[in-house]
């Protein structure tokens, strides 16, 4: 962690859409500031960009961004369909090899 990416440095519970709204704003912010990078690779979920925070989401949403200053790893997780389930957390970089090997 640094002082670019601390305020993101928290784990937020995502138990309703309005907490997903709020997630997707916050990293929407973040990555138009340059704070974090987009390193989502694979999986089915639409790009992240055409993520709209209105609520017409893919049923399941997983994405991982990255501090373009430390290298933190982040996780933007969502189970949409039954509208419950979610995080934004900080993922332990040496777990996490998978984001940076693919």
């Amino acid at each position: 962690m640094c002082p670019s990416c601390k305020d993101l440095n928290t784990e937020f519970q995502i138990k309703l859409p309005s907490d997903l709204r709020k997630a997707i704003a916050v990293t929407r912010d973040n990555l138009a500031d340059g704070t974090i990078s987009d390193v989502t690779t694979g999986g089915d979920c639409k790009p992240f960009s055409e993520l709209v925070s209105s609520g017409k989401w893919d049923d399941v949403l997983l994405y991982h961004f990255q501090c373009n200053t430390c290298g933190q790893l982040f996780e933007l997780s969502a189970e949409t369909y039954h509208g419950a389930g979610g995080w934004w957390k900080p993922v332990d970089n040496r777990s996490s090899a998978r984001v940076d090997d693919n």
